[in-house]
Formats: C-alpha cells, sequence, structure tokens
C-alpha cells in the first residue's frame, strides 16, 4: 500500500511538472535585426540566437559594407540567404557573400534575370556548391526558437519585376516581423489572402523604398504596427506623401535607413528599436 501511494505521489508531481512547464508562454530567443545603411537598397541581418539569415544583399558596392558587419559579430557562416528579387539594389553583394562566407541555403524566387549581378549570382553558387533552392510555394524554417515563413509569388510571369518579391515573416515568440521586399500591388494583394497576413506585426519593412500602394491600407489594418522601416537615399525619392501620411494615421514610428543603421531587438515579448 506503502509503495502504491509513493508511484502516486509521483506521478501526481510529474503531473503538475508538466503542466508548469506547458503553461508558459513560450518567450522566444534573443533577435536582433539589423537594417544596414547601404542607401537605396536593402540588406536585414537577422541575428537567431548564434544563427544568421540575410535578407538581400544591397547593391554591389556594399560587399564591404555587409562583410565587415559579419564579421565583427564572429560570423563566418549564414544559415540562409534570402533574395526577395533579382533588381541589383537586392542582389548585387550576394555572389560575393556567397563566396566569403559558408552559407547553408539560398531561397529566392523562381524566374531569370538578364543582369551582371543575377550571372554572378549564379555563377556564385555553382562554383561553390551552395544549395539554392528557387521558391514556387511557401517556406517555412526554425533556427534556435526563431520561425521564418517565406511566402513565394503566386504567378509564373510579371508584368513588373518587383512582384516576384519573396515576403518573409519572422515570429520571435509574440514578436512578429514583416519583411516586404519590393512588393507592389498585386503581390501585396497575394500576401492578404494567406494566414500569415492575419494578426499584428510590431515591425514592416515597407516595400519598395516606400513606395505606396492602396492596399498597404488593408495590411496596416491588420498589422497595425509600432514601427516602421524604410531603406532610403537622402534624396527618399520613393517615399510618396501617401506612404507618410499612412504611417502618421497608425501612430507608426517610422525609421529610415539614409540616417544610419537601425536595430531592433526582439526577447519574445517586446521590441526595442534603437537608430545611432
Amino acid at each position: 500500500m506503502r509503495k502504491k501511494s509513493r508511484f502516486l505521489a509521483f506521478v501526481l508531481c510529474l503531473v503538475f511538472f508538466l503542466a508548469g512547464c506547458g503553461g508558459e508562454k513560450d518567450s522566444g530567443a534573443l533577435l536582433r535585426m539589423t537594417f544596414l545603411d547601404t542607401g537605396k537598397s536593402d540588406c536585414i541581418v537577422i541575428e537567431a540566437g548564434e544563427s544568421i539569415v540575410v535578407n538581400d544583399t544591397a547593391d554591389a558596392d556594399d560587399a564591404e559594407t555587409i562583410s565587415t558587419f559579419l564579421e565583427e559579430q564572429g560570423k563566418t557562416r549564414i544559415a540562409y540567404l534570402i533574395l526577395s528579387h533579382f533588381d541589383k539594389d537586392h542582389i548585387g553583394s550576394a555572389a560575393d557573400l556567397i563566396l566569403r562566407f559558408e552559407v547553408g541555403c539560398v531561397l529566392m524566387p523562381d524566374y531569370k534575370e538578364d543582369s551582371e549581378a543575377y550571372f554572378a549570382l549564379i555563377q556564385a553558387l555553382e562554383e561553390t556548391g551552395t544549395e539554392s533552392r528557387r521558391l514556387r510555394d511557401a517556406y517555412a524554417f526554425s533556427l534556435e526558437g526563431v520561425d521564418f515563413y517565406v511566402d513565394a509569388p503566386r504567378e509564373s510571369v510579371y508584368e513588373n519585376d518587383n512582384n516576384y518579391s519573396l515576403i518573409t515573416c519572422v515570429t520571435n515568440g509574440q514578436n512578429r516581423f514583416l519583411l516586404t521586399g519590393d512588393a507592389k500591388k498585386l503581390r501585396i494583394e497575394e500576401f492578404l489572402d494567406t494566414r500569415e497576413a492575419k494578426g499584428r506585426y510590431d515591425l514592416i519593412k515597407m516595400p519598395h523604398h516606400g513606395n505606396y500602394t492602396k492596399n498597404l491600407e488593408t495590411l496596416f489594418a491588420t498589422a497595425r504596427p509600432r514601427y516602421a522601416v524604410l531603406t532610403a537615399d537622402p534624396e527618399r525619392l520613393r517615399v510618396e506623401e501617401e506612404t507618410v501620411a499612412l504611417l502618421d494615421a497608425y501612430g507608426c514610428e517610422a525609421y529610415y535607413t539614409d540616417e544610419g543603421t537601425v536595430t531592433a531587438v526582439s526577447d519574445g515579448e517586446t521590441v526595442r528599436v534603437s537608430q545611432p
């Protein structure tokens, strides 16, 4: 009888222990997202714990800036290199990074581009034997407690190349980030039909350097972001008045990379954004 009582007590303790663990909210990992100041171009370095994801690689003359930043963080490996689309201000330094660093996998849209930057990218992939995936469907992966969802374009051909943009959602605990590449109206419309478009986002990297499309209002109505980052040069030629009005209407704190590198830090519950 005593053995049975001890066994029941052990079982009850185990149940309460497991219930306590399961009852706690996942606060996420330490996530740092850095929007480099590379002018009117995109390069976002995402540090998920010790792992690195790079979203876009700016222009060709930004290779040293990007490499120096990674080396200063003590990084020699990029787990995923996500190329939103093949415009030179998004893949300009891709070949250089692939040749300099160990890259686990390159994610990119499924189309081709007749440009020097694109041919350099393909050659670097072939020379290094780096794995690459041309996405026709959404692709998801996790790194050290941080979840990534990469939304792929629906059509095989678009009149405007910007609509090939991969849209990346990053989730760390309760915090969510949305990186939109240069997505135009049609591409944003496709994303709005997904489950990932529902719910709030703490931060949005605005599409196409501040270019406005009307359905951004639909996205903001659900996302209600506290922060927005715009990759722009000092002239801010792509930043339209309607975009600024939209950010103001939602009380969104806007950060422009022409004023310096922007850093967002998430602990899974709160997000802090800073700029020198």
